[in-house]
C-alpha cells in the first residue's frame, strides 16, 4: 500500500514537471518566433500625446527633442547639457522637455534601448532609465547581448523586473515608440538629435546656456528684462 502511494506521488510530480516544462518550451518558442526588432518593426500605434514629458504642463516654453539612444550626439547632449537644463530651467517651471523616440534605421541595437526605456516609462521611471542608457551607451551598443545589459539597467533604476520583462518580451510599448517615430517622419525629421522650440524647428543643437536665453526671451524670469536668443 505504501509503495502504491509513493508511486502515485511520483507520477503526480512527474506530471507537474512535464506541464511546467511544456509552458517554458511554449514561451521560449513564442519568443524565438519574434523577428528581430528594428526601427521599422510595425506595431499598432499608441494613442495619446507623443513623447515623454518632464516639467510643468503650464510651462510657457517646450523643448521637444527627437532622439535616438544609439546616436553619439544624443548621448553627449544628455550627459553634458541635460542635467544643467533640468536643474537651472525646468525646475523654475518655465520650461518642459518632451523626449520623442526616433530610432534611426542605421542603428541595429537602438530599437531595443527605446523599447527598454518605454517599458521603464510604464512604471514612471523613463528619465532614470534614459540617463542610464545614454550614460552607458558604449557598453550596451558593443555588447552581443544588449537586452541583457539593458535589463541590468532596469534593475538598477528600481523597476519591477517581472513587469519589465513581460513588457519587453511582449513588446508592449513598441507601439508608443512607433507613434513617436511616425510624428518625426511627418515633420521631416531625418537625423538626431533634432529640436523644436514651441513647435518651431531649432536650426542647431542648443547648449544649456542657449536654452536659457531662449526661455528668457519668451518667458523672462520675474523681475528680469526680456532677452533675445543668440
Amino acid at each position: 500500500m505504501a509503495a502504491g502511494k509513493s508511486l502515485t506521488r511520483f507520477y503526480v510530480v512527474l506530471a507537474a514537471i512535464a506541464v511546467a516544462g511544456g509552458v517554458l518550451i511554449a514561451r521560449s518558442a513564442m519568443t524565438k518566433r519574434l523577428p528581430p526588432l528594428t526601427a521599422d518593426t510595425v506595431a499598432p500605434l499608441a494613442s495619446g500625446p507623443r513623447g515623454v514629458v518632464l516639467g510643468s504642463d503650464s510651462a510657457p516654453v517646450e523643448l521637444m527633442e527627437f532622439s535616438d539612444f544609439e546616436c553619439p550626439w544624443c548621448a553627449r547632449y544628455d550627459v553634458l547639457q541635460m542635467p544643467d537644463i533640468k536643474q537651472r530651467i525646468v525646475s523654475t517651471g518655465r520650461l518642459r522637455i518632451r523626449f520623442v523616440h526616433f530610432p534611426l534605421s542605421i542603428h541595429q541595437k537602438s530599437p531595443y534601448a527605446h523599447l527598454a526605456a518605454a517599458c521603464a516609462n510604464e512604471q514612471g521611471r523613463f528619465w532614470e532609465m534614459a540617463d542610464m542608457i545614454f550614460g552607458n551607451q558604449d557598453e550596451w551598443v558593443e555588447s552581443s547581448n544588449p537586452t541583457g545589459v539593458l535589463e541590468g539597467y532596469a534593475s538598477r533604476v528600481g523597476l519591477d523586473m517581472g513587469r519589465y520583462r513581460s513588457c519587453v518580451s511582449e513588446r508592449r510599448e513598441w507601439g508608443r515608440v512607433q507613434a513617436d517615430k511616425k510624428l518625426g517622419d511627418s515633420l521631416g525629421v531625418s537625423g538626431t538629435p533634432t529640436f523644436y522650440v514651441n513647435g518651431h524647428l531649432w536650426p542647431d543643437i542648443p547648449s544649456a546656456d542657449q536654452v536659457l536665453r531662449i526661455v528668457d526671451s519668451i518667458a523672462p524670469a520675474p523681475g528680469a528684462a526680456p532677452s533675445r536668443p543668440r
